[in-house]
This record gives C-alpha cells, structure tokens and sequence, in this order.
C-alpha cells in the first residue's frame, strides 16, 4: 500500500489526475512503497505511524516520480531534435535513503 496519494504524486509530476492516468499513478505508487518498505525493513510488529511520517511519503513519492519518467530516459539518456542527447542522474537514491533512515529498525551485518 502506498504511503503517498495520487494527488500528491500528480501533483509532483505537474500533471492532471484523470480517470486515464489515475490507475497508472497509483501502479506508480504502490511499487514505489514496496522500495520504500524494502529499505527501511520493519518487523511487522512494528509497523509505521498512520498517517505515515512525512519523510516516508516524500521518499515514496520521489520514487514513484522516477518510476512514472523512467519511460522518457530509456537506457539514462534523453534525446531531444536541437541540442542532442542529455544524461540523466542515476535516481534518487540518497535523497530518499536519507528521508527513510530514521524509520529503519534492522541494520544487515556483513
């Protein structure tokens, strides 16, 4: 379940929920929030506050944000007709590891 909604997701994209993208968002979302939950690894008898903590919905919709324009840079690059092809960063990761931390509970050891 995501933690953030189609209207903040749109919202960040700059875009108009309407009922033919509305299901496409929300995809978006959801498996953005399975990343999310991914990271922080939370015992299920430790679940997060509801609502969920702004930093959690930030991070899901940072995500879900890559995940919706991942379809425009294929392979990291975008082209465009009058100045070429333009790299695009890697992603979002320690902008939204950073937003995720004070949520984790369990640290791996290597």
């Amino acid at each position: 379940m995501a933690y953030a909604t189609v209207d903040q997701l749109a919202a960040a994209l700059r875009i108009r929920v309407t009922p033919e993208n509305t299901t496409a968002l929300q995809a978006k979302l959801d498996a953005a929030a399975v990343n999310c939950d991914q990271f922080m690894d939370r015992p299920v008898d430790q679940p997060l506050p509801d609502p969920a903590p702004a930093g959690v919905v930030e991070a899901n919709t940072l995500i879900a944000v890559d995940l919706w324009k991942a379809a425009d840079a294929a392979f990291g690059v975008l082209g465009f007709d009058q100045i070429g092809t333009v790299q695009v960063s890697p992603g979002t990761t320690a902008r939204v590891e950073t937003l995720l931390v004070p949520y984790k509970i369990q640290w791996g050891v290597a």
